[in-house]
C-alpha cells in the first residue's frame, strides 16, 4: 500500500532533458506532435503560396525544410502548454484520482465486511447449535432462542 508520501513523490516524479513530469508524458507527447503537424503544415503552405513548391519533389523538399526547424518551436510551446494544463487542471485530476481510489478502498472494505459479518453470523449459529448439541446430550433443558439473522443473538429482553 502506497503512502502519502509515496504518492506524492510519484505524483511529482520528472523525466527527460524537459523535466516534464512523468504523468503528463502523453500529453505532452500528444501537444507536441498537434503543435508541430500546424506549425509545419503552416511553413508549408507559406512555401505553397510563394511559389517556391511549384513541382511535388519541391513541395517535398520544403515540407522536410518546413519540418525539422519547427520541432525547436514545437518543444517549449508543447512545454509551456503542458506545465499551463498541470497546473490549471492538476489540482482537479489530483482530486479525482484520490475520489475514485477512496471510492474503490470503500467498496474493498465493504466486500471485506459483509464477508467478515457472514462469518461471525456463521460462527453465532454454530456456537448456539453446539450448545443446543450439549444441552440434549446431557438431558438438559435448552430454551435459548437461536441467533437472528441480522447477527444480534435473541433475548428474551428483545423479544
Amino acid at each position: 500500500m502506497m503512502t502519502p508520501i509515496d504518492d506524492a513523490n510519484e505524483w511529482n516524479e520528472r523525466t527527460g532533458i524537459l523535466n516534464i513530469p512523468t504523468r503528463l508524458i502523453r500529453w505532452f507527447s500528444g501537444i507536441f506532435s498537434v503543435t508541430w503537424l500546424i506549425l509545419t503544415a503552416v511553413t508549408t503552405y507559406h512555401s505553397v503560396v510563394n511559389g517556391q513548391a511549384e513541382t511535388w519533389d519541391a513541395l517535398a523538399t520544403s515540407l522536410i525544410w518546413a519540418g525539422a526547424p519547427n520541432i525547436g518551436f514545437g518543444l517549449p510551446i508543447a512545454y509551456i502548454l503542458t506545465e499551463v494544463i498541470d497546473m490549471v487542471f492538476g489540482s482537479w485530476i489530483r482530486e479525482r484520482t484520490r475520489e475514485r481510489a477512496r471510492r474503490e478502498g470503500l467498496k474493498e472494505g465493504r466486500e471485506e465486511g459483509v464477508k467478515q459479518g457472514k462469518q461471525e453470523n456463521h460462527a453465532r449459529w454454530l456456537a448456539w447449535l453446539e450448545r443446543r448439541q450439549q444441552a440434549e446430550a446431557n438431558g438438559e433443558e435448552f430454551n435459548e432462542p437461536p441467533p437472528t439473522l441480522n447477527g444480534d443473538l435473541a433475548t428474551e429482553e428483545n423479544n
